[in-house]
């Protein structure tokens, strides 16, 4: 079963970035997420088709907020590395691999390489 996750920096600029990013690494592994990126302004309307929300490092300080507009129907998390490149790309994936919707899916975490990101900003 497919699961989402949508990737939010903000607007939206730096999540499409990321976002191509973490969808090398996954295919990379043969992992069963979709991935999408979204602005702050549409994330609570998408909650209910999500199954994790990574957010961009640098909205760390309101995580806490996010997560209370989400109303808990969906898992929210922080990148622990800034931007858009590789560190960013495989602190994404390490928190798909730990999300409970991978667990239903019996993935198991790859030991490969992240995928170098085509965007380093």
């Amino acid at each position: 079963m497919t699961r989402t996750v949508a990737v939010v920096c903000g607007s939206g600029v730096s999540s499409t970035f990321l976002a191509r990013g973490i969808r090398g690494a996954i295919a990379e592994r043969s992992l069963d997420w979709r991935v999408e990126p979204l602005s702050m302004g549409e994330l609570a309307d998408r909650a209910a088709d999500l199954d994790l929300v990574i957010l961009g490092r640098h909205l760390a300080g309101s995580a806490d907020s996010i997560a209370s507009a989400l109303e808990g129907r969906v898992p929210a998390v922080v990148l622990d590395a800034f931007g858009t490149g590789p560190e960013a790309v495989a602190s994404a994936v390490s928190h798909l691999m730990a999300s409970p919707a991978a667990a239903s899916t019996g993935a198991a975490p790859s030991t490969a390489a992240p995928s170098e990101g085509e965007h380093h900003g």
